[in-house]
């Protein structure tokens, strides 16, 4: 029995050798991270796997070895050379291979696939090459805030600039180091503005270079009563006339949008409505300046019916465009999921699915009598 297990540990061992195609145990350089296996045949005590340090060393009983650069077949023979001189074994058969592991990089934040990629131990990759594998840059990504965080001891965070017109750097990605992609903040500008539309911000921007990145007011903007829309919810109304453009007091800041905030420029001389339609109490058109949460809308419709269905209502914008979202409260803060209605858009609230159990009864009755006949039949 003693035979038979020595001679499975003897194959076992051989098959993991010659798992590794002897070309690539002359090509491929071994790195820190990689995992070795040693064996010995016939001496099980001294196989071991171990794992090269940062520093490129292996220790293997009591031995230093720099591995770091080394092929598999020069690792091979330092450590038979040790085991002899040391008189560990006589004449050992030593088998070094490497133990290929699902090695890879994780790229996250604004990136259009975030996740694990994995890539050969032997690939050379850079900062260029691990963003593509993730698709590339999302729209919102901060070029200037990509962090490559490596995983070694060091635990370092290096931040680099990636835009279109900065020189190419060259940093090299290791094995299961992490690059991440800072993502940008969102602001929406919307009403009577040249171009309105998300924008994308780093950290917050003054309305006065909001409204200029969207390439200004129209001619009929009512710049008397613009509408500040926070992430929150909450509502804020600012003149935006000629004073507003003059300094602030003294330790005031200007008004600005952050991440989420919603600005709207209204018409002077207009008051578009916005519709509520559907299962709500009072449908119709509800005249405002600015824009309204789902909440607000729904309220100056007298609220809902009892047959209304919160969890999944249509908004119909002004440019056409169709949007199907729902009614959901935040239970921290008692608000619906930040979607907002312009003025000229339309809530279209549906009727939920309710059982009509007079029917289901009915097509019962049905279907008993209906096998009732057919079992008459059949005798």
């Amino acid at each position: 029995m003693t035979y038979f297990f020595r001679s499975l540990q003897v194959c076992v061992i051989l098959f993991l050798f010659i798992a590794t195609p002897p070309l690539f145990s002359d090509i491929y350089r071994i790195k820190k991270g990689d995992t070795l296996l040693i064996a010995v045949i016939g001496q099980p005590e001294y196989t071991h796997s171990v794992q090269v340090r940062e520093d490129g060393r292996i220790n293997y009983f009591g031995g230093e070895f720099d591995v770091a650069g080394a092929t598999v077949t020069q690792v091979n023979h330092l450590i038979r050379e040790f085991l002899v001189q040391d008189n560990h074994v006589s004449n050992p058969v030593v088998m070094v291979s490497l133990v290929l592991q699902k090695n890879g990089i994780f790229v996250g934040g604004a990136v259009k696939t975030p996740g694990r990629y994995v890539i050969s131990p032997e690939t050379d990759i850079d900062l260029y090459r691990a963003i593509a594998l993730a698709g590339g840059m999302a729209e919102n990504a901060d070029r200037q805030g990509v962090q490559l965080i490596r995983t070694d001891r060091t635990q370092k965070v290096e931040t680099f600039d990636l835009s279109i017109n900065r020189p190419y750097p060259d940093v090299r990605v290791n094995i299961n180091d992490l690059v991440y992609i800072m993502p940008l903040g969102v602001v929406e500008i919307q009403g009577e503005v040249k171009n309105p539309g998300k924008l994308f911000v780093r950290g917050e921007i003054s309305i006065e270079q909001a409204l200029a990145r969207a390439g200004g007011h129209d001619r009929e903007a009512d710049l008397t009563a613009v509408v500040k829309v926070g992430k929150d919810g909450k509502l804020s109304e600012f003149n935006l006339s000629e004073q507003f453009w003059k300094s602030p007091p003294t330790g005031e800041s200007p008004p600005s949008l952050s991440d989420g905030d919603v600005l709207f420029v209204p018409n002077v001389f207009k008051i578009e409505p916005i519709y509520v339609t559907g299962y709500v109490r009072n449908p119709g058109a509800q005249r405002v300046r600015g824009p309204l949460n789902l909440r607000q809308a729904v309220a100056l419709a007298g609220g809902f019916e009892t047959s209304a269905n919160r969890e999944e209502v249509r908004i119909h914008r002004h440019d056409g465009a169709t949007i199907e979202t729902s009614f959901a409260f935040n239970p921290a803060e008692g608000q619906p999921r930040q979607t907002l209605l312009y003025p000229g858009d339309i809530l279209e609230v549906k009727k939920k699915f309710q059982v009509n159990w007079s029917l289901v009864s009915t097509l019962a009755y049905i279907v008993i009598s209906g096998v009732g006949i057919i079992i008459q039949l059949t005798r």
